[in-house]
C-alpha cells in the first residue's frame, strides 16, 4: 500500500475519490452555468432597463430596454457615460445623490429624472441606483434601473390640462393656485387674480364656424403665455373663459399687465372680427384663511361688471 493510499479513509480508493471530485466540481459548474444563464435572460428580457456604470460613469453593460429607452444603441452607450444623456437640469441632482452613495450615506437612492434621448428629445425616466462592491469592500460598479414615466407623465399632463390650448384645465388650476394662495400667505405676499371672459366669440362660433372659435382660443391662449411671467399660472375655465393668477404683483403692476393683454387681444380683431376681452382682477395680501374659490369668485363678479358696463376693459375688484 503506498503512503497516499494510507491516508484515504477505509474502504476508498483512489479512483472513487477522483469520481467524486469530479462529479462535485460538475455540479458547481453546472449550478454556475444555470445561474449564469438566468442573470442573462434576466438582463436581457427585463421590461425595464438595466445598466453597469463604472465609478467614472461610463456605461460597461446595457441591457436592450435600456437602450430601447434612451434611443442609443449599446454600442453608442458603451463609448460615453451617464452624464453624457442626462438632461442638464437634472445632472447636479444625479451626481450629488451619487457621491452620497459612494460615500455610504445612502444604500440606494431614486429618483426622476430626464434623459436626452439620440433623436434629440428628452424622456422622463424613475431612475433607482446601488453600488456592487467587490471583495475587499471597495466600491466596484453601479447598477441602474430605469422604468420609462413618459406615459404615465402623459396621463398625469393631460388630466390637469386643457386638450384644446394646452393650458391648465379647472382642475389643474385649483391644486396649482391653491399653493400659490397658501405661499403668498405664509410669506405675506401680494397675489393678483384675473378673470376673462371674451367678448363676440359666440357671435364668431356663429358666423364662422367651430374650427375658427378653436384657433381664437388657441391664439389667446399664446398670447396669455406670451405677456404672462414663467411663474404665473394660466387656465382655461371652460368655454371662452380663462384666468390668470400673478404673484407678487402689486394692484397697479398687475393693472398694467392684464391692460397689455387687452389690448393684444383687441388686436386679434383684425383675424377674429368683434372679439375682444372683459377682464375682472383682484389684487390682495391673502390670509391664512383665504380661500381659493372666493378669490376667484370676486375676479368673475369684477368681470361680469366689465361686461355689463361696456366690455372690453378691466374693472378692478374692490379690497374689502
Amino acid at each position: 500500500m503506498s503512503y497516499h493510499d494510507a491516508n484515504l479513509p477505509a474502504g476508498s480508493r483512489p479512483d472513487t475519490v477522483a469520481t467524486g471530485l469530479r462529479s462535485g466540481a460538475e455540479a458547481v459548474q453546472a449550478a454556475l452555468s444555470l445561474a449564469e444563464r438566468r442573470f442573462q435572460a434576466t438582463f436581457l428580457h427585463a421590461p425595464v432597463g438595466i445598466a453597469h456604470v463604472g465609478m467614472d460613469g461610463s456605461f460597461l453593460m446595457v441591457n436592450p430596454r435600456f437602450a430601447e429607452i434612451t434611443g442609443y444603441s449599446a454600442e453608442a452607450l458603451m463609448r460615453t457615460g451617464f452624464q453624457a444623456i442626462t438632461h442638464p437640469e437634472d445632472l447636479n441632482a444625479d451626481i450629488g445623490l451619487l457621491a452620497r452613495l459612494t460615500g455610504g450615506e445612502l444604500p440606494r437612492y431614486t429618483m426622476e429624472k430626464r434623459y436626452l434621448r439620440a433623436d434629440g428629445s428628452f424622456i422622463w425616466v424613475n431612475l433607482t441606483v446601488a453600488m456592487a462592491r467587490d471583495e475587499a469592500g471597495t466600491p466596484d460598479f453601479y447598477v441602474a434601473v430605469v422604468e420609462d414615466m413618459s406615459e404615465m407623465r402623459q396621463a398625469h399632463f393631460d388630466a390637469i390640462h386643457d386638450p384644446l390650448t394646452g393650458l391648465l384645465n379647472r382642475r389643474g388650476f385649483t391644486a396649482h393656485a391653491q399653493r400659490m394662495v397658501q405661499h403668498a400667505a405664509h410669506e405675506g405676499q401680494w397675489l393678483s387674480i384675473a378673470y376673462l371672459d371674451l367678448d363676440g366669440f359666440k357671435a364668431l362660433n356663429d358666423l364662422f364656424g367651430h374650427s375658427v372659435g378653436d384657433n381664437c382660443l388657441v391664439d389667446i391662449a399664446r398670447l396669455m403665455e406670451a405677456m404672462a411671467r414663467p411663474h404665473d399660472a394660466i387656465a382655461r375655465m371652460g368655454g371662452d373663459e380663462f384666468v390668470l393668477m400673478m404673484p407678487t404683483l402689486a394692484a397697479n403692476e398687475a393693472t398694467s399687465l392684464v391692460e397689455r393683454m387687452r389690448k393684444g387681444l383687441a388686436d386679434l380683431g383684425d383675424d377674429y372680427p368683434g372679439i375682444s376681452g372683459s377682464f375682472g382682477l383682484l389684487t390682495l395680501m391673502p390670509d391664512a384663511q383665504a380661500d381659493l374659490f372666493a378669490l376667484v369668485a370676486r375676479a368673475d363678479a369684477a368681470m361680469l361688471l366689465a361686461k355689463r358696463t361696456g366690455k372690453n376693459q378691466v374693472v378692478v375688484a374692490p379690497s374689502e
